[in-house]
């Protein structure tokens, strides 16, 4: 029968206790380390020196072996009281599993062909006071999980292995870019307004000024293209957005992102360059471009087929959303194809909630989805062959919308317009809507040049990558709410 977590946490702090009596530290402010596990696992008959944490002791008396674990691998050792001074034998007695500690010895190869280190010496690191739950047992509820993720990542080396991936990914996207002559650039986190998104903000307040701000809700859109108005020509930033609605598979209230902007190009060059960022990524990071997902193999092999918005709709679901014109008849018709219609959305709402619900999830190779109603997208051109849509697309697959993206509209006169509709749109109870930014469309009276801007949801993309159901698998500290109060979201969803 296992002991209780009080009298283990007992036994270790009485083991702490006796290390510090004896003179030894156990929290010590350096360690000896000269190889890591997996570079000492190629030294055979030589001497090494590793560190890392024990995941198991076994033995008794005389003899014991430990697993020794750090970022690159496991590793046996083995301790043998007449080859070790008895200070160091006596050491050994009081570690647990859980201590980091640091050893030095021989490497040589066991009967039954492990390679181990033969211990010579023997330093503890950090003397660990609760003992690890069981790899089996231990960490099982999905909200425990992530509130103590640094346990999941210690039993779990596949959620470590994500966190690797993520940022193989993030490094993969900036040397793209960089080598395609963009600059990397920084731009406020703080707000006065809400802008370059469809999105609800949150909230803040600065002292100093006595005003409300807001978290940037993108990766500084018009910011960005304020520098291609100051005369630069291809800028990227990779960071944090933020976002006060709800949380699912695909959302979380802090995400990364990255956006560029790419001045005298259009929506039809930024595709041509955006199949061969996202192909390179895919290959770098994973080795392929074909992954498996939960929906099969998907091949990320350039170039991707390109659809119209209007046309996917109209081929999954038979509705022409151009044939309804009138807002009350295009209400109705896509409530009798299952949607919950919310009479406060406009035309471009609508129509992309019914898109959300009837097509996408069935989108799971790579696909552009081009021209997006006017109303959805108020910062992109419209395309003077498609009245009523913009040279905008997304990126998609797997389901997920992996990039939004468009030719940037730089007439400030439209510009002034679409913001005024938004506001329309705002005041008769949409709540996803961009906010008029008055400083920006002067800016555009400056003079901006054609120019195209992509964002891309690197959480998505890197869940993805990883075969991961949920983005919050992806995030290393993922926002959970007080352990006391009630999470049922967290608690009725099966999606982990």
């Amino acid at each position: 029968m296992a002991q209780p977590f009080d009298q283990l946490r007992e036994v270790r702090l009485k083991k702490l206790q006796d290390l510090q009596q004896s003179g030894i530290n156990p929290y010590p402010a350096q360690a000896d380390r000269e190889q890591t596990v997996s570079q000492a696992l190629t030294m055979m008959d030589q001497e090494v020196i590793i560190a890392g944490r024990i995941r198991s002791i076994r033995g008794h008396g005389n003899l014991s072996f430990l697993d020794i674990e750090d970022q690159s691998g496991k590793m046996q050792a083995m301790i043998r009281k007449d080859l070790v001074s008895e200070v160091v034998f006596n050491l050994a007695k009081k570690l647990d599993i859980g201590d980091f500690i640091s050893c030095s010895g021989k490497v040589f190869k066991t009967q039954s062909g492990e390679l181990t280190i033969e211990v010579h010496d023997l330093q503890i690191l950090s003397k660990a006071l609760r003992p690890l739950p069981d790899t089996w047992y231990g960490l099982k509820d999905v909200e425990e999980r992530y509130r103590k993720r640094y346990l999941d990542m210690i039993l779990n080396p596949e959620v470590r292995q994500k966190i690797i991936i993520r940022t193989q990914v993030i490094q993969k996207l900036r040397e793209f870019l960089i080598k395609e002559g963009f600059i990397e650039v920084e731009t406020p986190i703080l707000e006065v307004t809400a802008s370059g998104a469809l999105a609800k903000p949150f909230t803040t307040h600065i002292n100093a000024y006595d005003m409300d701000l807001y978290l940037r809700i993108c990766m500084g859109e018009l910011w960005q293209k304020k520098l291609i108005i100051a005369g630069f020509e291809k800028t990227f930033e990779i960071g944090r957005a933020f976002r006060n609605e709800g949380v699912d598979r695909e959302h979380n209230p802090e995400f990364t992102m990255l956006e560029y902007y790419w001045g005298y190009a259009d929506y039809q060059k930024n595709m041509d360059m955006q199949e061969q960022l996202i192909g390179y990524v895919v290959k770098e990071v994973t080795g392929d471009y074909k992954i498996q997902t939960e929906h099969g193999e998907i091949d990320f092999t350039p170039p991707y087929p390109r659809k119209r918005f209007r046309d996917l709709i109209l081929e999954y679901t038979q509705v022409d959303i151009d044939a309804y014109q009138n807002l009350e008849d295009l209400q109705k018709v896509l409530a009798e194809h299952g949607l919950e219609v919310d009479k406060a959305w406009g035309r471009g709402h609508l129509v992309d909630e019914f898109y959300k619900a009837q097509v996408r999830p069935k989108l799971i190779q790579p696909v552009f989805l081009t021209h997006h109603p006017k109303d959805l997208k108020p910062l992109a051109k419209e395309d003077p062959e498609y009245l009523g849509y913009t040279q905008s697309f997304q990126l998609l697959a797997s389901g997920f919308e992996i990039s939004n993206n468009y030719s940037e509209l730089n007439d400030p006169i439209d510009q002034a317009q679409r913001f005024a509709k938004q506001s329309e749109l705002e005041a008769g109870g949409d709540d996803e809507t961009m906010s008029a930014d008055d400083e920006f469309v002067e800016a555009l009276e400056y003079g901006m040049p054609p120019t195209s801007g992509t964002g891309i949801g690197i959480d998505r993309f890197v869940a993805l990558l990883t075969n991961s159901h949920h983005i919050r698998e992806v995030i290393a500290f993922p926002l959970m709410k007080p352990q006391q109060e009630n999470s049922k979201a967290l608690a009725n969803s099966k999606e982990i």
